[in-house]
């Protein structure tokens, strides 16, 4: 084994000598230098056109992709309401005097399952638009309404109903026909809301009643000691009353004080 080693240093620095000093070995030796760089080269060019080939590859399935896509569906058209209101009428008329469901003697429809539902999905939209803006009286004033007596419309009247004609009457405010609210008390505090009138006190103690800040000019509150007993259990109104922010007592069994608001101010009446 040995011997062979030898044998191979010996070639091998023969060739090398050979390469160094002999003409023709130099020029085989330069030869297969050049060759090597060429080859060199070339792969290098090669991996390069693979890439570039790889890149177009890409470019081209994604422009394949893109291709596929549906289009994107265009606006939908806004109309005026004025075309709006025409289309209604022309598909109202249109419902109206064409073939439909409605005449006494209409066309058999064809058994065919497309054919009957165009027809299920004509009837919805004409009904949809008949609902959304369809026909009708278009009536916008009160008085020519068909439920309300139009002799009784007056300056300064009310209107209410009348169930024995089923009509709608205009009529005076006559004080028989008003009805207030009335609110019991039966806890030591109670503060004074906007549906109140009249408050009567129940309860077997002192009494704390907090009227509003602030009321409409004109609103009249009324309250009562119904217990009878405020002589010994006071009610004691707090609020600006009659310019005093320290409001007043009422202390006088079934003693009452009816207030109304006006000028940012209760005041006792």
């Amino acid at each position: 084994m040995s011997d062979l080693n030898d044998l191979f240093k010996v070639i091998a620095e023969g060739k090398k000598q050979y390469e160094e000093t002999d003409p023709v070995g130099k020029k085989i030796k330069a030869v297969k230098d050049t060759v090597k760089v060429d080859l060199s080269s070339l792969f290098e060019e090669l991996a390069n056109l693979n890439k570039q080939l790889g890149e177009l590859e890409t470019i081209k399935e994604e422009k394949e992709v893109i291709t596929e896509v549906s289009p994107i569906p265009a606006e939908p058209e806004i109309k005026t309401p004025e075309q709006r209101i025409q289309d209604t009428n022309d598909d109202v008329t249109k419902y109206l005097k064409d073939k439909s469901f409605q005449q006494p003697t209409p066309d058999v429809v064809d058994k065919n399952v497309d054919d009957i539902r165009k027809k299920i999905r004509f009837l919805e939209q004409a009904i949809g638009k008949i609902a959304a803006a369809g026909p009708g009286g278009g009536e916008v004033n009160l008085r020519w309404l068909d439920d309300v007596a139009r002799e009784t419309i007056a300056d300064g009247r009310w209107l209410k109903y009348n169930g024995t004609t089923k009509k709608f009457e205009f009529d005076e405010i006559n004080p028989y026909e008003v009805v207030h609210n009335v609110t019991e008390v039966t806890t030591a505090t109670y503060t004074v809301q906007d549906n109140d009138y009249y408050i009567g006190v129940n309860y077997a103690g002192p009494v704390t009643i907090t009227l509003p800040v602030s009321a409409n000019s004109g609103r009249v509150v009324i309250i009562k000691d119904e217990d009878g007993d405020s002589e010994t259990n006071p009610i004691t109104v707090v609020g600006l009353v009659d310019n005093d922010p320290g409001g007043y007592v009422i202390q006088m069994n079934n003693g009452a004080t009816q207030l109304i608001y006006r000028a940012g101010c209760w005041r006792i009446i």
